[in-house]
């Protein structure tokens, strides 16, 4: 389908089936031999699945102007980051490399987003920190004394008061500024 896809004088529908296929056809038999080699992990199946969606995203996002960022990207984004999150919050073991990794991403996505002025991936990336850092404060909450908690909050609070009317401002700019994306 591939190669048929690359032949001259085919009408660009045509093309499109093909790519969608031949994409499918490959995506479908690396999950075969995922599933026959008795692989286990979540994103070895959904990353491909994500980075195929997201890239037809972008695609689409190249040639039909008007097009926004969430159906563009957004089942690309949450294919990529959702299933992973999922595992970290249900996972029975710590799994720090997972929760570093997927931390990453999503900061990368946001700062990616952020740079080319798309909502999707701020929000999208933006949901999965918040929390996967709730996630993070709630793991290290019994490692440090009661006091610490209070003392902190309580410091926020007073800074939250002294700076009320900056921070009613900030956050009128902020939601026009991601109403503003696109």
């Amino acid at each position: 389908m591939a190669l048929r896809l690359l032949r001259r004088g085919e009408p660009a529908g045509r093309r499109w089936r093909f790519a969608a296929v031949a994409a499918g056809s490959e995506l479908l038999g690396a999950w075969v031999l995922l599933a026959a080699g008795g692989v286990t992990v979540p994103e070895a199946y959904t990353l491909p699945a994500a980075a195929l969606a997201v890239g037809a995203g972008l695609l689409a996002m190249r040639t039909r102007s008007g097009l926004t960022s969430w159906p563009a990207l957004g089942p690309g984004l949450v294919a990529a980051l959702v299933p992973s999150l999922v595992s970290v919050l249900a996972g029975p073991d710590p799994q720090p490399w997972r929760r570093l990794l997927l931390g990453a991403a999503a900061l990368g996505i946001v700062l990616a987003g952020a740079r080319r002025r798309w909502q999707a991936p701020v929000l999208v990336g933006g949901a999965v920190l918040a929390v996967l850092a709730l996630h993070e404060l709630a793991r290290g909450w019994d490692l440090l004394p009661r006091w610490i908690y209070l003392g902190v909050g309580g410091l926020a609070l007073i800074g939250l008061a002294a700076s009320y009317e900056r921070r009613r401002r900030d956050l009128a700019r902020l939601r026009a500024v991601v109403a503003r994306l696109g």
